[in-house]
């Protein structure tokens, strides 16, 4: 079954921001919603490629209520990212960003993609919670800034993002605001 790439319209700012880090020994990367594993598949060929380093992929593979989840069967997503991540320095964890965030033993990190829960309180949570694991000079990367403009704003990454940029203000240099927004932490 062929599932959407949603990763491969953002590519460039992976491309762009993570250069720094390739071949890097001792990387760890989180990623809060990880789909069909297209980015993490990208990131652990083009980045991850330096000694201990790896990846740390969090979803419940189970879809939301979202309209474009409404024909997608997760079980087989979830079988499609499990082919693609053999044999990867990819470690998924198969439960909530919450629960992750409280159950597993955590660390720092280098870098942090949100892309999971796209309501507004479910990106707040999960900006707070990876901002306070991600190292200095770490990279925080939020997708989906610009959808759902025809949605509820609740309902959409949008404004938490916003209160998170106000909120945080002076402790980040932002690296791209377009669709998605990409800051280093100083």
């Amino acid at each position: 079954m062929e599932f959407p790439n949603w990763f491969e319209g953002q590519k460039y700012n992976f491309e762009e921001h993570l250069e720094r880090f390739k071949g890097l020994p001792n990387l760890r990367f989180l990623q809060l919603g990880a789909y069909t594993g297209d980015a993490s598949v990208w990131l652990c060929d083009n980045i991850l490629t330096g000694k201990n380093s790896f990846l740390r992929d969090v979803d419940t593979w189970k879809g939301s209520d979202e309209r474009e989840h409404e024909n997608i069967n997760f079980n087989e997503v979830f079988n499609v990212y499990s082919v693609k991540i053999q044999e990867k320095p990819c470690v998924p964890y198969i439960m909530t960003t919450k629960e992750f965030f409280t159950n597993v033993p955590l660390g720092k990190y280098d870098f942090i993609y949100i892309d999971a829960n796209h309501t507004a309180d479910a990106v707040a949570f999960d900006a707070e919670y990876s901002w306070e694991l991600l190292k200095k000079d770490g990279i925080l990367a939020f997708d989906d800034y610009m959808w759902g403009q025809d949605m509820k704003p609740e309902l959409t990454p949008r404004p938490a993002i916003d209160n998170f940029l106000e909120f945080h203000e002076g402790e980040y240099t932002i690296l791209t605001k377009d669709y998605q927004v990409w800051v280093q932490k100083i």
